[in-house]
């Protein structure tokens, strides 16, 4: 029971999230830079697929900020940026209900399709800036825009509306910082690379504008494939972003709107000038609809790895059977409060009473937890993983199944002719399947060997 003295938010429910909604799905989608964050459907008839981001109280360290931005949130209803349904909390925890989008990151899309049009990238950056545009008036910013910002609604490959996430979530447990010495960049709270990164950032001075640069380096990459600025390593790239030494690869009037979005602050064009610019309205022949996208340097600026993301999932879900439902019934039975959360020592002793989970009760030891206790799906992720990870004859059998010549190999043929029979990938390429086994493929013979396979399986991202 939540302690009125503890409640953060007056409007948030005074019930229980498990009253309302019912996890959905065999698996976490976390976790993730904020908490956890975990697919539920609501009970009700018809009930809709949401997120619920789960962010424990404690590690927010600006309490202040973090609610005003959220109150702010609260009342965001535009159709390209997610949507906070509800808000639930107890004494230890935020459960944020938000809109779900399962249709993929920006570039994870782009590449699954293989294919592009200059009218439809600029209709996915008209859906950028209108996103921005409102949560600027809104006096939100997302602070840290980059690919995985924007998510597909679903996975129609031929829908190309998407949405802003995470807004309002950015400045959860640590300020935005990046430590420089020598001009090389030693530690940032960041994720990933920084080539979306404004240039006055990197001197710890963040504004709006920042994310109009971040937005033209989205449109540049949509448009060709690869950066508008070069250098031979990531340190000489990130210091040609700070000088604004600009390499377009682009052509047409696009390259003007380009050039006057990646300008210095004072000179950089605000979201008005952009959506006034004549690419946004101008009408593109057969010719200039045609786009030459580099979609092997696309593939290495996203931050996956594709294929064992879908390898790990592919064997998981032959393990879950009959194992999930156990282990749900177990952790319910533990779970009083109803808060979803339950300490590991717990499920332990629970386990030691149940011979056939013998195997399970060995594991429980190497489950990573931040303060002892976890929620469902995370502990069913990190069993599962650990355990298909040391069952290695589950492996070989997984191999074997995309190994449809016998010869001891995966070709791109291979994991095409598969994947397209999955609900999931029916949209993949065979193009796409290319770069996928690129990921793996060691001796470039475009093939997937064993060793390989099973490499990537155990090799950590």
């Amino acid at each position: 029971m939540l302690n009125l003295s503890n409640l953060w938010f007056a409007w948030s429910k005074q019930s229980k999230l498990k009253d309302h909604y019912e996890i959905d799905g065999r698996k976490s989608l976390g976790p993730s830079k904020y908490g956890q964050v975990i697919k539920y459907k609501e009970k009700k008839k018809d009930g809709q697929i949401r997120i619920v981001k789960v962010v424990p109280k404690i590690k927010i360290i600006n309490q202040l900020r973090f609610k005003q931005e959220i109150n702010q949130l609260r009342y965001l209803n535009h159709e390209n940026i997610t949507r906070l349904i509800e808000l639930f909390e107890d004494d230890k925890n935020l459960y944020f209900v938000m809109e779900y989008c399962d249709g993929g990151s920006l570039f994870e899309k782009i590449l699954l399709r293989y294919r592009l049009k200059q009218g439809e990238a600029r209709y996915i950056f008209q859906q950028i800036i209108n996103s921005l545009n409102i949560a600027h008036r809104s006096a939100l910013c997302q602070r840290d825009l980059r690919p995985e910002s924007f998510h597909f609604i679903n996975r129609d490959i031929n829908n190309l509306d998407i949405k802003l996430i995470d807004l309002g979530f950015q400045l959860i447990y640590v300020d935005d910082y990046i430590k420089k010495s020598n001009n090389q960049i030693i530690e940032t709270s960041r994720q990933g690379k920084l080539y979306f990164t404004a240039p006055e950032i990197f001197n710890g001075k963040l504004t709006e504008k920042s994310e109009i640069w971040a937005a033209g380096v989205l449109l540049h990459v949509m448009l060709t494939g690869d950066l508008p600025f070069d250098g031979k390593d990531e340190n000489e790239i990130y210091k040609n972003i700070q000088e604004n030494k600009i390499q377009l690869k682009t052509k047409g009037t696009v390259s003007d709107l380009i050039q006057k979005i990646l300008q210095p602050q004072e000179k950089r064009y605000q979201i008005f000038q952009i959506q006034k610019h004549q690419w946004m309205s101008q009408q593109f022949n057969e010719e200039e609809e045609k786009l030459d996208i580099n979609f092997c340097k696309l593939k290495e600026l996203t931050q996956n790895n594709f294929l064992q993301k879908i390898m790990r999932g592919y064997v998981a879900d032959q393990v879950k059977q009959g194992l999930a439902e156990n282990l749900r019934l177990i952790f319910d039975q533990l779970d009083i409060s109803g808060s979803g959360f339950i300490k590991i020592d717990l499920i332990q002793k629970a386990l030691e009473k149940q011979k056939e989970h013998e195997d399970i009760l060995k594991l429980l030891k190497y489950v990573q937890t931040e303060d002892g206790t976890i929620n469902y799906l995370d502990f069913m992720n990190q069993i599962l993983e650990k355990r298909v990870f040391v069952d290695e004859e589950r492996i070989y059998n997984t191999f074997k199944i995309f190994d449809l010549n016998n010869k001891g190999k995966i070709s791109n043929e291979n994991l095409w002719e598969i994947l397209s029979k999955i609900e999931n990938y029916k949209y993949i390429t065979k193009e796409y399947c290319s770069l996928l086994i690129n990921e793996v493929d060691r001796d470039q013979d475009g093939e997937i060997e064993y060793l390989e396979f099973i490499d990537m399986f155990f090799k950590r991202v």
